[in-house]
């Protein structure tokens, strides 16, 4: 079972600690990986860098970061490969990401994966859920599908997922020693995450011009963030 890890942070608050953060995080990075659960894995650039797409009317409009209406940023992912529900956020309460910021934990609906050709530059499309937006039949999801295949066959697109309903999420934070989590969905969230694709262009305008195609771009908002590298798996 596939859960997508995201470490957030609210806006303003204090940044990470840089070294001993960094290395503990890369050590249970390395744990996860030699015991075959980490399936990808990586630090985004700063949100100041990132844009937001949404295509209206057939008009794409274009927020550049950082985005006045989020109440938190993220700043990596994980996608973990584990046993349960609870596995995986036993692995979130252990991320010293916790500490200073919340780590969210997803399940992960079938994850498509194609063959990375290493040429480009990594970003990380996510697409973001506006408020009653549903797809009974399924359509849409076919729609990104078929979209994504496209680009695959080019090289372009590493891998992407829809996100599942079921387990319910969860949400981390270490306070003071003590793990606090609480179950989703999340009420206080304006433009829930639907999914997420990796995609590999040659610089941010490109990602942006490639985000206005997506078909999700029609139906909700495409987070357009760069990686700056891929954890080891």
């Amino acid at each position: 079972m596939e859960f997508l890890l995201w470490f957030t942070r609210r806006p303003g608050a204090p940044p990470p600690p840089e070294r001993g953060g960094f290395a503990e995080m890369k050590k249970l990075s390395g744990e996860l990986a030699s015991a075959g659960k980490l399936r990808r894995g990586a630090p985004l650039g700063p949100v100041s860098d990132g844009a937001l797409i949404r295509v209206r009317g057939g008009k794409a409009f274009v927020s550049d970061g950082p985005f006045a209406e989020s109440k938190e940023i993220v700043g990596g992912f994980w996608i973990v490969d584990v046993s349960s529900r609870e596995e995986a956020i036993e692995i979130a309460r252990r991320s010293p990401h916790a500490r200073y910021g919340t780590v969210e934990v997803h399940p992960v609906g079938v994850r498509l994966t194609y063959t990375d050709t290493g040429e480009g530059t990594p970003f990380l499309f996510v697409f973001r859920m506006e408020p009653g937006l549903t797809d009974p039949d399924g359509a849409k999801l076919s729609e990104m599908i078929a979209f994504g295949e496209v680009l695959a066959s080019k090289g372009t697109l590493v891998e992407t997922a829809p996100l599942a309903a079921d387990p319910p999420p969860a949400r981390i934070e270490v306070r003071g020693g003590k793990a606090l989590v609480t179950d989703g969905p999340f009420a206080e969230a304006k433009e829930a995450v639907g999914g997420y694709g990796v995609v590999r262009v040659a610089n941010r305008a490109a990602a942006v011009e490639l985000a206005k195609r997506y078909p999700h771009a029609r139906w909700g908002p495409v987070e357009v963030r760069e990686i700056l590298f891929f954890d080891p798996v």
